[in-house]
């Protein structure tokens, strides 16, 4: 056997390479060791058919290639029945790929310093085994593994090459110059995987810490709500059974007291709920906000439009019709959600101008927010600004209004709200606490 074809140095690591192809194919399917340094199991192919698919391959290869060769070298042995034994233990080495890719690649290694060291022709699959087995064990096995499979290579080679009766220095540097290839390519798939799995757990961290901090606002809404609820709404209730065992004592000796009782019943009904509207319009408000005796509503809309045109967005404000007194909470949501809408105008839409339009129609209070900038994405205004457009359609819904929201087909971006309003007697009641 010639000493250039020993090292298999004789075909080219190239990309159109047959036998890089043959290689890299079933290579990649082998699991990447997780953070607990288990190896993933492949979502399509199971790792050990295909280790065993890469045994038998290999070795009929082997066998192949010692059934069609043309005669022994000089100086090696002529032995074909322990050389069929070396070349098939080799192939069936890569059988043991799945479960420890370092394993392979010290048994391949080892029968070839065997056939070296006992004067042995060996075969391309032998050699091509433990390069595979090389490749898998930088590329995906444990890091200290990957370290300990270049001692192993490295020894193996130095064996083999004292070994062989027809060493060359042009076969020795060519045979790292194969596996310099090979190992290249191995730490860029290494570092690659690595990164991908790096970002994988910090998305993680992240979502169970977004969740974390859901919880935590979650918790803190129903506690405060729950305060809100005794110290208040609570109260009112009280007041309300009070008077209605008075007025049951006397509403036959005393009829006008009674009335009276009723009264006090339909006041202290009127201011729970009152309260109730309250609290649903502080629930998602920030708690510096939530804090505040005066919650903001359509009266401060021209000064919210102002602070939007200091911040360099041009803001037009329209009214139609004549404003009215609106319960407290729908006061406070068609607040808010005028102010999402030009936040994300103000956000996304580049150098546009915005136009507000409130309407004050009989039975309802129609918003309308349209500007004429480079337009977003429902999904994108909904990312952008924490709640975005759920917030505004969480709004709407408790009042069960309606919400259209989306580009423009003249260019820009439309938000448009549609409040139904309560009589003119429910709102009287409620702002007359």
């Amino acid at each position: 056997m010639d000493a250039g074809s020993i090292p298999a140095a004789s075909t080219t690591l190239t990309g159109d390479s047959p036998i890089l192809r043959a290689v890299e194919r079933p290579v990649d399917i082998l699991g990447a060791p997780t953070a607990s340094g288990v190896r993933r199991r492949p979502p399509l192919l199971d790792p050990v058919p295909v280790s065993v698919f890469l045994a038998l391959v290999f070795t009929a290869a082997g066998l192949v290639e010692l059934l069609t060769r043309g005669g022994v070298p000089v100086g090696y042995r002529d032995d074909g029945a322990a050389l069929i034994v070396l070349t098939v233990a080799s192939g069936i080495s890569l059988a043991a790929l799945w479960l420890s890719p370092l394993g392979s690649l010290t048994a391949g290694t080892a029968l070839l310093c065997v056939q070296s060291v006992a004067g042995y022709e060996f075969t391309q699959a032998a050699v091509w085994a433990v390069i595979v087995a090389s490749f898998a064990t930088v590329a995906f096995d444990h890091w200290r593994r990957a370290v300990v499979a270049g001692f192993v290579v490295t020894a193996g080679i130095v064996v083999v090459f004292v070994g062989i009766p027809d060493f060359s220095w042009q076969s020795a540097i060519s045979t790292w110059a194969s596996l310099s290839i090979v190992w290249v390519v191995a730490v860029i798939i290494r570092v690659y995987r690595g990164s991908i799995e790096r970002a994988e757990r910090r998305a993680a961290l992240f979502a169970a810490d977004r969740e974390a901090r859901a919880r935590e606002a979650v918790a803190a809404e129903r506690a405060r709500l729950a305060r809100e609820l005794h110290d208040s709404v609570g109260h009112a209730l009280n007041v309300v059974v009070l008077h209605a065992e008075a007025a049951q004592r006397v509403i036959e000796k005393r009829p006008e007291a009674a009335r009276e009782a009723l009264g006090s019943i339909e006041s202290a009904g009127r201011q729970a709920l009152g309260d109730i509207e309250r609290m649903l319009g502080i629930l998602r408000a920030p708690d510096e906000e939530a804090s505040c005796d005066v919650s903001p509503g359509m009266a401060q809309l021209e000064t919210l439009c102002e602070k939007v045109r200091e911040a360099g967005l041009p803001v037009t404000l329209v009214q139609h019709g004549e404003p009215r007194a609106l319960p407290a909470s729908l006061d406070l949501s068609a607040y808010r959600i005028v102010q999402e809408a030009l936040t994300n105008t103000l956000k996304h839409a580049g150098k546009a101008r915005a136009t507000v339009t409130v309407r004050y129609e009989d039975e309802a209070l129609a918003l309308e927010v349209l500007d004429d900038g480079r337009g977003v994405t429902p999904t994108v205004a909904s990312a952008a600004g924490g709640r975005g457009l759920l917030g505004m359609r969480e709004r709407v819904a408790t009042f069960r209004g309606e919400l259209e929201a989306g580009p423009r087909t003249e260019g820009g971006f439309g938000v448009r709200v549609r409040l139904p309003l309560p009589r003119t007697s429910d709102v009287q009641g409620t702002e007359g606490r």
